[in-house]
């Protein structure tokens, strides 16, 4: 038996890649000379992906596809060798949710998520028995 070299390992399981901001960041000028970051990729391209399909969507209901985005890109990554509770990792998008608009989401119900997270990432739910019910192959960054 072999022993894996530390790049093997990094490769392998993903530790140690560099950050890669979610989308295209645009730097939008201001008045009092600070510069100002905005985010257009993701509300843009959700709204043209809903309108290219045909579905009708309201500015509340995009509002809340943009801010599960950017709950998944801060705060879900994928991992080998790690899983997540499905219950927490609920709790933390409500939690997310909750502390960036002052309300519970409306759209993304418990049901909704689960089968995003699981179409996003191409998981399946796993039990082991004595954690109840989780997601292997993601983790959550706090």
């Amino acid at each position: 038996m072999s022993a894996m070299k530390s790049a093997e390992v990094s490769k392998t399981f993903g530790i140690n890649r560099p950050y890669e901001f979610p989308g295209r960041v645009l730097q939008k000028p201001s008045q009092t000379g600070i510069s100002v970051f905005e985010d257009t990729s993701t509300a843009s391209e959700l709204e043209k992906s809903y309108t290219d399909l045909g579905i009708e969507i309201s500015p509340e209901e995009l509002d809340e596809l943009k801010t599960f985005e950017d709950f998944l890109s801060l705060h879900i990554k994928p991992n080998a060798i790690c899983d997540v509770q499905c219950m927490l990792l609920w709790a933390e998008w409500v939690r997310f949710y909750r502390r960036e608009k002052k309300k519970v989401p409306e759209l993304i119900l418990e049901k909704e998520f689960r089968n995003l997270i699981i179409n996003r990432f191409d998981l399946s739910i796993g039990e082991d028995g004595f954690r109840a019910y989780s997601y292997p192959g993601i983790k959550y960054v706090p």
